[in-house]
């Protein structure tokens, strides 16, 4: 399992360069982005989900995107993640999500949600095609802030307890870092705003009350992420 990411470990060096900022911005906003992992689409109004996720991202530990913006070894297996609480609930013609994380012994937080509207609503014969807008935020931390923003289209089809699922679209992030001043040097402030394309597949088991959710995603890098969730 990835260890947190905690707020003391961001900590630029100043011979970063502008490409491994962007790199390692692009990273963590595919860690942070409010994916709430289930299939997309309308659900009823009585229909309430709540349960905790993860994504886990492959970075390379050895190189200097890495190494110019992290204090020490944050990563297990090459892996980082932060674990947080999504919550669903269905509005009808549409299904709205929220996550939250606040990473331990620090300030920081990621707020993050998305809402879910039907192109095709599925049935018995037919998939479901739906669109789905993201946004994200990491705050809390002195010499980092970053906004993520997301636009999916999805297609899956649900097979008695099973719903396998896959999606296309775009992933922005916008990111400032500081470098703060010393008695040697001025401030610097860096500055990134990319946008990638992001592809998901993934799968919904829902058992009465539980559901598990996986997901395989590919960004910046590749990225798994899995959610067990209650609700009816």
């Amino acid at each position: 399992m990835a260890l947190p990411l905690r707020a003391a470990d961001f900590d630029f060096n100043p011979q970063i360069t502008r490409d491994e900022f962007r790199k390692f911005s692009r990273l963590v906003a595919q860690g942070i982005f409010a994916s709430p992992m289930q299939p997309s689409g309308a659900s009823g109004l009585l229909r309430f989900d709540i349960g905790v996720a993860a994504t886990g991202v492959q970075v390379d530990t050895n190189s200097t995107y890495w190494q110019h913006a992290v204090s020490k070894d944050i990563t297990v297996g090459d892996y980082v993640a932060v674990p947080r609480i999504v919550v669903s609930k269905g509005l009808s013609a549409a299904t709205i999500a929220a996550s939250y994380a606040k990473v331990q012994d620090t300030g920081a937080q990621i707020l993050g949600g998305s809402l879910d509207v039907p192109i095709i609503d599925g049935g018995v014969i037919k998939p479901t095609l739906a669109l789905r807008g993201s946004y994200s935020t990491l705050r809390g931390v002195d010499v980092y802030g970053l906004n993520t923003y997301g636009l999916e289209l999805f297609l899956g089809k649900g097979f008695g307890p099973v719903t396998p699922y896959g999606a296309v679209g775009r992933q922005r992030s916008d990111a400032r870092g500081t470098i703060p001043a010393t008695s040697r040097t001025a401030e610097i402030t860096l500055r990134d705003k990319s946008t990638i394309n992001r592809y998901t597949a993934g799968v919904q088991f829902n058992l009465l009350f539980l559901r598990l959710d996986v997901e395989a995603n590919q960004a910046e890098a590749r990225s798994y992420g899995a959610k067990v969730s209650f609700g009816f």
